[in-house]
């Protein structure tokens, strides 16, 4: 699957590119999946219990000041798991859906926040929820480092200080702040990973 979403990337590849790659008939595919939106969210779901078992358990703990603390994990637990992680970008871009996965944090962090903000903001939940998830994301690592050039370490620095800044304005209290400690492995997005992408 992430040679075929990679190779296509992510949009309107067929169940039986995926099936030809495994060297199976279209129909064991559908034996497991029975549409192709069920095979991408099963995608979904796969990449996502990756990122839990490299990283541990990237999940807010039951309070906003854990969302931030995600982001330094999160983004490098990804820079290890690189071709998943973009495959997963790509079928995110391609589809018009959310993944399972995307809408599972969502709607988890959303909860969090509903329960702590502030009536002073001229937002819903839903609507904070969503711009933090653009930073505490796969997209938002995938943004920051492929586009913006920055370092997995740059970006999880920029993307737990934006986190911060929106929930310190959503809930009107100090979120908790952990430095992120530079990273010296260029697989993990050093230095020489942003020179490449700059130059």
């Amino acid at each position: 699957m992430v040679d075929v979403i990679m190779e296509t990337d992510g949009i309107g590849f067929s169940v039986q590119a995926v099936a030809d790659r495994a060297g199976v008939t279209h129909r064991t595919i559908y034996n497991h999946f029975p549409t192709r939106e069920a095979l991408c969210d099963a995608f979904s779901d796969y990449v996502d219990g990756l990122l839990v078992a490299s990283s541990g358990a990237p999940e807010p703990t039951g309070s906003l000041a854990s969302i931030p603390l995600l982001v330094e994990d999160l983004y490098r637990t990804l820079a290890l798991r690189d071709r998943h992680a973009r495959a997963y970008v790509m079928l995110m871009i391609g589809n018009r859906r959310p993944m399972s996965a995307w809408r599972k944090r969502s709607l988890m962090a959303e909860k969090l926040i509903a329960r702590e903000q502030s009536e002073r903001i001229p937002l819903t939940p839903r609507q904070v929820t969503a711009v933090i998830r653009m930073f505490v994301s796969t997209m938002g690592w995938h943004l920051l480092t492929e586009q913006c050039g920055l370092s997995t370490d740059e970006a999880a620095a920029a993307s737990a200080w934006a986190t911060r800044t929106l929930l310190d304005a959503a809930i009107a209290k100090r979120i908790t702040k952990r430095t992120v400690k530079p990273s010296s492995s260029p697989s993990q997005g050093g230095a020489n990973a942003t020179r490449r992408r700059r130059n």
